[in-house]
This record gives C-alpha cells, sequence and structure tokens, in this order.
C-alpha cells in the first residue's frame, strides 16, 4: 500500500512525531510512505534527515512569493512556538491575498505529488484549512485531530468553514485521545461513529531507562546543578498552552532549601508567555532552559532527572509524558485531557501554582521504595502505546476507505 501523510509543519512538534513514527512502522509492515510538509531551510543540525531521504519526505518550501505577496515561513495554527518558525507568524495574520497564496500553492504542490506518487491512502495530520483540497482534486482522505487544531479553530474565525468543510469530508478522523474524540464531535459537527480513538505512541527505543553520566550530560547542556539536588525535568513549548508559567509561579513558592532544579527543554521565549505580568511573581532560579532537543538528548536529560513535570493548561494527549515515562520518570501533571488517562504519579488542576509545588514537594520527600515502584509503573503503562500496535489499528481504516 502507498500511503501520503500531509502535515501542516514539520518536524518539533507532536504530530509530525506521529507521522513520522508511523512510516517508519508502516515501512517495517511492507508499505511505501511518502511525509509531504512545509519548511524553510534554515540550516539547523537536526535537518539532515529530512533533507537527504526525498524517497520518504517531500519538502513544500518556503516561501510564498507571487508578484503581489510573500509568506516567509510556514504558518502556524495558534501562537504556540515552533522551533522551525522563530517568527511564528500564525494563519490568522495573513491577509486574503496571502492565504489565496498559501491554499493555491498547497493545491499545486500536493496535486503535482499526488499525480506523480499515486498513493492509495491520504492521511492528513490536523483538521484545517486545506484538507478538503484533497477531495477537491479526486481522492478519498483521513484525517487526524490532535488538539492544536480544534485550538486553532477556536483562536482562528476565519478558518472555521474551512476547517468544517474538511472535517466533514474525510472519510474517517482519528482522534488521539478521548477527549479530543469530544471535541471534535461537538465542534465539527461529526457523528461519533466516524471519530475513531487511537492514541499515540512513543520512540520505545529512544526513550527508556538507561544509565547516563550525570556530569557529561549536564556539561554538554552546559549548565550546573549540584549533587544532591532534586532534578525535574520539563518538555514542552514555552507557552501558556504547556503552563510554563504556572511552573515559574510554583518555583517561587517552593521553599528556599527545597534543592529543587528544573531542566527546561523546548522552544520559545519567556517573555512572550510572563508578558507584562509583573515579574515578582515568578521565580527562575534553579530554572535551567536548554531550548529544543534532540529525541537523544531529551532521553538522557529524563534518565538524570528524578522525575517529570507537565502543568499544561490543555493536552490532548502528551507525547511528552509518554516518553518521560518511557524513561520510567513519574509525572506531576496537570488535569488537562489525554494525560489524564494514563499518565503516573501526582494529578493536580490546572493553572494551580499552589497545588503544583505541592505536588512537586510530595514527589521529593516519597521514600525511596514508593518512587521505585511509580518509577517501574509508569515505565510500564508507557510501554503498552507502542507505534506498531497503532500502525496496524489504522490500516483497518486504510483498508475500509479503499474498499469503497
Amino acid at each position: 500500500m502507498r500511503i501520503l501523510f500531509t502535515n501542516t509543519g514539520p518536524w518539533g512538534t507532536g504530530s509530525f512525531t506521529l507521522a513520522k513514527a508511523l512510516a517508519e512502522s508502516f515501512e517495517n509492515l511492507g508499505h511505501e510512505i511518502k511525509i509531504f510538509f512545509p519548511d524553510k531551510k534554515m540550516g539547523t543540525l537536526d535537518q539532515k534527515e529530512f533533507y537527504q531521504n526525498d524517497t520518504r519526505y517531500q519538502i513544500w518550501p518556503f516561501p510564498l512569493k507571487n508578484d503581489e505577496v510573500n509568506i516567509d515561513f510556514f504558518p502556524l495554527m495558534i501562537p504556540d512556538p515552533h522551533p522551525r518558525n522563530p517568527v511564528g507568524n500564525t494563519f490568522s495574520e495573513l491577509s486574503e491575498k496571502q492565504l489565496s497564496l498559501y491554499l493555491n500553492s498547497f493545491e499545486r504542490e500536493v496535486a503535482a505529488l499526488i499525480e506523480d506518487y499515486k498513493p492509495d491512502v491520504i492521511e492528513c495530520q490536523h483538521i484545517w484549512a486545506m484538507d478538503h483540497i484533497i477531495q477537491k482534486l479526486g481522492h478519498p482522505y483521513l484525517c487526524t485531530a490532535h488538539h492544536s487544531d480544534q485550538m486553532g479553530f477556536r483562536f482562528d474565525e476565519r478558518m472555521r468553514k474551512s476547517a468544517i468543510k474538511s472535517a466533514q469530508s474525510a472519510e474517517y478522523i482519528f482522534a488521539i485521545s478521548d477527549y479530543v474524540k469530544k471535541d471534535v464531535m461537538d465542534l465539527y459537527d461529526i457523528e461519533s461513529k466516524k471519530v475513531i480513538v487511537i492514541e499515540n505512541g512513543y520512540d520505545q527505543k529512544m526513550f527508556l531507562p538507561k544509565k547516563v553520566d550525570r556530569k557529561s550530560v549536564l556539561n554538554k547542556l552546559n549548565i550546573e546543578i549540584p549533587e544532591g539536588a532534586f532534578v525535574v525535568s520539563f518538555a514542552g513549548k514555552i507557552s501558556k498552552t504547556k503552563g510554563i508559567d504556572v511552573l515559574l509561579k510554583a518555583n517561587k513558592l517552593l521553599p528556599e532549601g527545597a534543592n529543587i532544579h528544573f531542566i527546561i527543554c523546548g522552544s520559545g521565549e519567556i517573555k512572550d508567555v510572563i508578558g507584562g505580568e509583573n515579574r515578582k511573581n515568578f521565580s527562575f532560579k534553579r530554572m535551567h532552559f536548554v531550548g529544543h532537543q534532540t529525541p537523544e538528548n531529551l532521553s538522557e536529560i529524563h534518565n538524570i532527572s528524578d522525575i517529570s513535570v507537565l502543568p499544561s493548561r490543555s493536552e490532548g494527549f502528551g507525547i511528552a509524558c509518554l516518553e518521560a515515562m518511557g524513561c520510567g520518570r513519574p509525572m506531576v501533571f496537570t488535569d488537562s485531557g489525554g494525560m489524564s488517562d494514563y499518565a503516573v504519579g501526582k494529578k493536580i488542576p490546572i493553572e494551580n501554582p499552589e497545588l503544583l509545588k505541592e505536588g512537586l514537594l510530595q514527589m521529593k520527600v516519597a521514600s525511596k521504595k514508593e518512587m521505585q515502584k511509580l518509577s517501574l509503573k509508569a515505565h510500564l503503562v508507557a510501554k503498552e502505546f507502542s507505534w506498531e500496535k497503532i500502525a496496524k489499528k489504522r490500516l483497518q481504516y486504510y483498508e475500509h476507505v479503499l474498499n469503497r
């Protein structure tokens, strides 16, 4: 089977992690895969794989230009940071002429790819403005709802009509959690039987408990953390969505002698999160911001940490949570959507710095035996979410579409 994935952006987000992992699983099962996505070639170290593998990846090059307008970077659905889009421009900022340029370019690029590649099945990552163009070109398709697209639906009123058309034209919609399924049904007026819950997975060969040299990892990150400190990892965008501002407020409430250090991994600028708020409400002490990290580095960071934290305001599923748990790290996490179905550790309400502080302290003072028990449980629960299982579930629905 020839399978084509389209994505609204390049690597660095959960939706692309899903597409890439499924591509590897489907290839192992004997299928052919192509992933189509936009990108402006910026010259980063992690782009080699994508620019030197045109068998799997088809890059839609930016900037886009015509005689009247141009679009420098691929636009985002919501104003959360993306490691491949340093300016953070969103669809909502596009003029009508720019939006027309974007959609017309997408149609030309994807039509040429379909003509050349001749896919049996097309799956669109995100329910968004251009998916239905594929139906216009005469091809059935499926969608995956990742929650950021539902956030985009609420954020960008102009895109709603097209997004609804994309959702209603899809053969099936894969939702990454029950939480997302409910959102999809409500927002796009979709019947339940068309929305199939298939959770995400994580790279089990990369994110697993392993011995790493703590000092060498810290040296690589160019940070210092004293011996004996309780280390907490955070992996996510530096954004309000991921609750980094709540974590900074909780840090302010921690006792001075708590000796809790945070390693903060993710793209974005903290100034864009806290804005004009009084900086006295936040504490940056013992906070080590190390930027966007490769999966290899992130796995090492989790393995030198005691626990991981995700204080998200909203979370469709939370691959970052699974990755930390795969490394045997219990979580302090918010009751914010998909994570609540599987995360192991301490659950707290969203936007509550006081209870977040308490959750961190409770994990810190837990006995060694209790932490070992939580660590083992986290690892075993995570292991249930394999990409191979998820790929095989999808194949059933691909075959339904083909049989029609």
